[in-house]
């Protein structure tokens, strides 16, 4: 059997339950009973706490107890993630709020003692992340000296006195609406127009552009970053691609076209591209805009937007600065990418003396023969130690494993497919529906060689299947259930597992019964 397989699974499991955990609490009067900033922190914290009790304290959410959460809300967790401080001040109402959604469904026996403790720990919570005796990792690129930021100072001195006003006026809405910040909410409360922000945010730019303190995308000099023409392509066809999935899902409703788009505040362009990976069939859309091509773009581009396809996507370690690029590695399937920056380098947010350090939520993509990452992603120290337990091995040693069994892959998808093993291949051909269909008959040879290989294929058709299954039993208010998939096909269902294998050992074929997929659907 695949040496891999065990770890995947354990890996699976873990993705598995924080998704299908933040997804129920969301939707549950307890969450709904959170203030604004509670809800927004709320899917970290919840991520960040199962993580933590599976990495540090070897237990669960259904299986912890007072000691272990004390131990990774008051010493792990505010000492180890570097947050403002009302980020902490929202962990013990999320918590709390979690434990008690957890006691209501049966999940945990003790949910509402520990909800209880929780709440009384919230203010200790805030003073460890303050005062923690262990510094969170230093990310800053240094203090900016008098004479540097002096430049900076008096661009922003040299904007009309309406042109501040607006900005501050807006800045400070925007703040106390919280965030993400809601563009239509901001304008509501303010006398001020949406078009005298944008002329305001013009005279912005012009004014530090021409003090050259604006940062701009890209580096000539930089050869871990795009160039600076490079950069405004991708932006540009990026930026398009996001207009047309809020365009088609209704994300952001004020942002209808590229030039809003442009102007929007980061916080809702956020929103836009987390739902695109989150929520939507990224590679549908990406199909769909090519064969669409509403921006009417030219051929070249819509091949460009069309290798994005081959995105990869999730949890990755930063393990060295190289010379042309910045090394990440894929816990998953244990491979090391070359990696360059849109706006800046890598090493500028994540310095050389703070690697290895895992981050999440990280997308790249394939860009005129290099690998990029849109930008977005986030630094999780809290995911060092969990690392081995989903792993099996430490960050080094799965880093070391990537470079001597494959090397670095500088392009998307990686052009070194004969280093690979039978089974690392076939969870390669059948990742996403592109590959399926592009390595159709690579997947038949390989399916057929023997039952590991079978049960990899099933495995990885039920999965695909799973995330869009899970809604539509919602949204047919099917009740728990245990579902077997088979060539990504719902060939049975019982309402527990052991029920379910019952069925499978009488309808199928000798010897088979353990090839389908079991997804355990819970509403």
């Amino acid at each position: 059997m695949d040496t891999h397989d065990g770890e995947d699974d354990q890996f699976d499991r873990m993705v598995d339950l924080i998704e299908t955990t933040i997804e129920r609490f969301t939707e549950s009067q307890y969450y709904q009973g959170l203030s604004q900033h509670q809800q927004d922190e709320a899917p970290f914290i919840i991520e960040s706490l199962i993580e933590l009790l599976h990495g540090y304290a070897d237990t669960t959410l259904e299986t912890c107890d007072s000691d272990h959460l004390e131990t990774v809300c008051l010493d792990i967790h505010p000492t180890t993630l570097d947050a403002d401080p009302e980020h902490f001040s929202a962990v013990g109402p999320v918590v709390a709020a979690l434990f008690r959604f957890l006691a209501d469904r049966g999940d945990h026996p003790n949910g509402e003692e520990l909800a209880a403790h929780v709440e009384s720990l919230s203010d200790d919570i805030v003073e460890a992340a303050v005062t923690g005796e262990s510094p969170p990792p230093d990310f800053s690129i240094g203090d900016l000296t008098p004479e540097e930021t002096q430049p900076l100072d008096d661009a922003i001195d040299s904007l009309s006195a309406d042109a501040k006003a607006t900005l501050e006026t807006v800045t400070e809405a925007a703040m106390e609406t919280g965030l993400p910040a809601d563009q239509e909410a901001v304008f509501e409360s303010v006398d001020v127009t949406q078009e005298e922000y944008e002329a305001a945010m013009a005279e912005a730019v012009g004014s530090l552009e021409a003090a050259d303190e604006l940062s701009t995308a890209g580096d000539n000099t930089d050869a871990t970053v795009l160039d600076t023409e490079q950069a405004d392509r991708f932006l540009e066809l990026y930026g398009r691609l996001l207009v047309y999935v809020n365009d088609r899902f209704d994300i952001v409703p004020e942002i209808e076209t590229y030039t809003q788009f442009e102007t929007a505040f980061l916080d809702e362009i956020e929103s836009i591209r987390d739902y695109f990976y989150h929520e939507a069939n990224t590679e549908e859309i990406i199909s769909a805009f090519v064969a669409d091509n509403p921006a009417d773009l030219s051929n070249s581009a819509l091949a460009q937007i069309e290798e994005w396809i081959n995105y990869e996507y999730g949890k990755f370690a930063v393990v060295e600065h190289r010379e042309k690029d910045t090394v990440l590695v894929d816990p998953e399937q244990s491979r090391a990418y070359g990696v360059k920056g849109v706006y800046d380098s890598l090493s500028s947010s994540l310095p050389s003396r703070e690697l290895p350090i895992p981050v999440s939520d990280v997308v790249l993509l394939p860009f005129e023969g290099t690998i990029v990452t849109d930008g977005w992603f986030h630094p999780s120290p809290i995911l060092q130690g969990a690392w081995e337990i989903t792993t099996g091995t430490d960050i080094e040693t799965t880093a070391e494993e990537a470079r001597h069994r494959y090397g670095v892959a500088t392009s998307l998808p990686p052009a070194d497919e004969s280093g690979r093993s039978d089974a690392e291949r076939l969870r390669f051909y059948t990742k996403n529906q592109e590959n399926r269909e592009r390595f159709a008959d690579e997947i038949d040879e390989l399916k057929g060689k023997n039952e590991d290989l079978q049960r990899i294929y099933h495995k990885q058709l039920g999965k695909a299947r799973a995330r869009s299954l899970g809604r539509e039993f919602r949204e047919m208010g099917i009740d728990a259930a245990a579902v077997a998939l088979y060539d990504g096909q719902v060939i049975a269902s019982a309402p527990t597992e052991s029920q379910l294998h019952e069925t499978l050992t009488e309808i199928m074929p000798e010897g088979t019964a353990d090839h389908p997929y079991i997804y355990q659907y819970d509403p």
